[in-house]
């Protein structure tokens, strides 16, 4: 993909990547409130508990919505657009029959979500840190979360697990997305919006299942005022046991299913705008 090429898949994912928060944003808080939680109770008790008492704007909507629209924008713009470029290269160097190969696709999103993620980690921690606090002050907590860090090297704080989420959720998103794209050319299907959806789904999936225990881990690194992330882990395994590591798979998956769909959708658009055509 020439350099022009790669600057405007960048853009057609980044304008995707800003619509998506501003549509979602309420899914994504109540991810990050019941991971930390101290209620005990099920998953739809805490929601309407919720959403009963704070409604859907202060409660789930409100909370670090120009943070989550400028992080997902610098994140999805750099891991999507520098996708297809990684994973051509990793092909050269694979055996290959003429097809992609699924090991180029989750090799590439691997790359491109590591890098997209470490450039946008200060959005994430600052986004992560308004959504936890406002679940912090409805449990009564004795002491308020520092939102912006004091030093700049601390916007990185959580910087490894959110790196390594990223790369899991890329690798599990491209791999889903792409994966299923290509073995819907491949049986007839057309190349179009309904394919598109159906890729995105499944690309929901995979990014969930991918990703769950480096996205509960940086979400109890991250809104922790002390320690390291063997401290984190070890204090999520003392509070839940293992299931702590899959805790908000639901609500993720939730999240990134519809999320993905419209943001791929636009993504392909876009990409026809800028006379790319769809994303192959």
């Amino acid at each position: 993909m020439a350099p022009d090429d790669i600057g405007r898949n960048t853009l057609a994912a980044a304008m995707a990547g800003w619509v998506q928060p501003a549509i979602f944003n309420p899914v994504d808080c109540l991810r990050i409130r019941w991971q930390v939680s101290v209620d005990e109770t099920t998953f739809a008790k805490f929601t309407a508990e919720l959403l009963r008492k704070e409604g859907l704007w202060q409660g789930l909507w409100r909370p670090g919505l120009p943070f989550n629209m400028c992080a997902v924008a610098v994140s999805q713009g750099l891991r999507m657009g520098l996708y297809p470029t990684a994973r051509d290269a990793l092909q050269t160097l694979l055996p290959s029959d003429g097809q992609k190969s699924s090991a180029a696709m989750i090799g590439a999103g691997l790359m491109s979500g590591s890098f997209a993620y470490f450039t946008g980690a200060p959005l994430w921690l600052v986004k992560t840190r308004m959504q936890a606090a406002v679940q912090f002050a409805a449990d009564g907590a004795s002491t308020a979360v520092q939102i912006y860090p004091v030093h700049l090297s601390d916007y990185w704080r959580g910087c490894s697990p959110l790196i390594l989420r990223g790369a899991l959720l890329t690798a599990g998103q491209m791999f889903g997305y792409d994966g299923t794209k290509t073995a819907g050319r491949r049986l007839g299907y057309k190349d179009g919006p309904v394919l598109h959806v159906a890729a995105a789904t499944s690309a929901g999936f995979c990014a969930a299942s991918f990703s769950a225990p480096a996205d509960a881990l940086m979400t109890e690194y991250q809104s922790s005022s002390d320690g390291g992330l063997l401290r984190s882990a070890g204090n999520m395994l003392r509070k839940r046991g293992p299931a702590a590591f899959v805790r908000g798979w639901t609500a993720n998956f939730c999240r990134l299913a519809p999320t993905f769909t419209v943001g791929s959708v636009i993504y392909e658009q876009m990409r026809l705008l800028l006379g790319l055509g769809y994303m192959t």
